[in-house]
């Protein structure tokens, strides 16, 4: 991951070093802080009939592998207009956010740290549903009997809905 090499404060050079008890980018001259954040996603789970929604991806990282849909929240929205939108990138499909079902965070070589949040959707019309922006494919699976997924953090979000 990129750091910022200069002050955003005073302009002087950063550091990577032990500062408030964690090791951080920070500068010495005037102690700011340059805190490194997670990128948060909507990780969506669809469910028609006790059968999940899942989209073949069709870019790495983990391409052609299954996975839930969803994507990076984008600045300036929440994380229900973001499922919104995602839904509709990558499947086609309209859908209301219900509820946050919980979360889940790793570190993605391409993107960095990374944040999961599980939100289930609802969906009235599933008849539109076809595969679109970086997915290859849109199925539904039977909730017993999935795929391998793509990622751990989509296994634990999985889990964590039929745990409800």
């Amino acid at each position: 991951m990129a750091h910022l090499e200069y002050c955003s404060n005073c302009g002087e050079k950063n550091i990577f070093g032990m500062i408030e008890g964690q090791n951080r980018f920070h500068c010495e001259s005037c102690k700011k802080i340059h805190y490194e954040n997670p990128k948060p996603t909507a990780t969506l789970i669809c469910v028609k009939e006790s059968k999940l929604l899942l989209v073949k991806r069709a870019v790495e990282p983990a391409k052609g592998q299954w996975g839930l849909p969803g994507g990076f929240i984008e600045l300036g929205e929440t994380p229900s207009e973001g499922a919104i939108r995602e839904l509709k990138e990558e499947t086609n499909l309209d859908g209301k956010p219900i509820r946050l079902v919980g979360h889940c965070s790793h570190h993605n070589t391409i993107f960095g740290d990374v944040l999961l949040l599980g939100i289930e959707m609802k969906i009235v019309n599933w008849s539109k549903m076809k595969a679109g922006d970086d997915a290859a494919e849109a199925q539904l699976f039977n909730l017993l009997d999935l795929p391998s997924l793509a990622f751990i953090c989509h296994d634990k979000i999985v889990e964590l809905y039929k745990s409800t």
